[in-house]
């Protein structure tokens, strides 16, 4: 005689319970990181114009200026600032969801409300990456613009804060120190309080132990190896993680981004922020859209620098 038992009833290529009554849980877990660092650090102001301008200027090399005395006026050089200009990006999401989706029992919210949900977090995503990799566009017809994110600003000829080409060069501590150094050695008033690094980056910065000293109870068991703050010559810096940074394949490829940063030379310009509008019903359908315009706004293109191409120099 054959005994019954429950998972009879679930064997086979399909999932199929015969007559056992299911039992689903109502919240969806969407897999997909919504950590946005860089939204977070930056400041934010209001524009009122599609494209927005400012001056930057720069002062003359130091020298000894020694003048003998008695010397005839002699006709300076002079200079004038030049303009900063910021293209101001269209950000859009959009979804529809048919009656009978909405009319039909689920098990988690409203399948309307859950898609607008959903669509604000992706748009959000997006508007974070786009200021870390955006390359800029100004628009043209059938052209959307394209906000300048950060390492294009960056990596731009002249612009000695940022190496254009450091593959093959591994992170060692001593080449990290050299990112910041490069601002007192060229002059430039900018004190770098922020670097943001990916994955591979964070881990090797982790591991730097130049003087480092890590206290701890032998009783705890704990291991750490962690740095979220880096101090040298050259200032105090917060080390950032974010998935928005060009990151490598693997631990010994090149292809690893490092940004080193001014928070207070940089905001984010908001011309629209995210807004929600219910549009007419098409047919037997809802449908929304979810908008927002924003740009990256900078002080100075050196108010930040660091490199591309660098290898992870990770203990594996």
């Amino acid at each position: 005689m054959a005994t019954l038992v429950t998972w009879d009833e679930f064997t086979g290529t399909e999932i199929k319970g015969g007559t056992i009554r299911e039992i689903v849980m109502g919240d969806v877990v969407n897999v997909v990181a919504v950590d946005r660092p860089l939204m977070a650090l930056l400041g934010r102001q209001d524009v009122e114009g599609l494209f927005i301008e400012r001056l930057e200027d720069t002062l003359g090399s130091r020298g000894y200026n020694a003048v003998q005395e008695g010397a005839p006026f002699t006709a300076p050089d002079l200079t004038t600032a030049t303009r900063l200009g910021y293209h101001v990006q269209r950000f859009a999401e959009w979804g529809q969801v048919s009656d009978e989706q909405r009319d039909t029992s689920h098990y988690n919210e409203d399948p309307f409300s859950y898609q607008v949900g959903k669509n604000t977090e992706e748009l959000m995503n997006d508007m974070e990456h786009t200021l870390h990799q955006g390359t800029v566009v100004s628009g043209a017809s059938g052209t959307p613009r394209q906000l300048e994110g950060l390492i294009e600003i960056f990596d731009q000829t002249g612009t000695v804060t940022y190496e254009t080409d450091a593959s093959g060069t591994t992170l060692t501590e001593s080449k990290f120190i050299d990112r910041l150094q490069v601002f007192p050695d060229n002059d430039i008033n900018v004190q770098p309080n922020t670097v943001l690094v990916n994955a591979w980056l964070k881990r090797t910065i982790s591991e730097y132990s130049t003087k480092i000293t890590r206290n701890i109870e032998a009783a705890s068991a704990k291991q750490i190896l962690l740095i979220e703050k880096h101090s040298s010559d050259f200032g105090d810096v917060d080390i950032v993680y974010t998935r928005d940074q060009p990151s490598a394949a693997s631990v010994a490829v090149h292809g690893n981004s490092l940004i080193v940063l001014d928070r207070g030379r940089f905001d984010v310009g908001w011309f629209k922020v995210p807004t929600f509008e219910q549009l007419s019903r098409d047919g037997f359908r809802d449908r929304f859209q979810m908008t927002s315009q924003a740009t990256l706004v900078y002080k100075t293109r050196k108010g930040g620098g660091g490199g591309i191409g660098y290898v992870a120099n990770v203990t594996v």
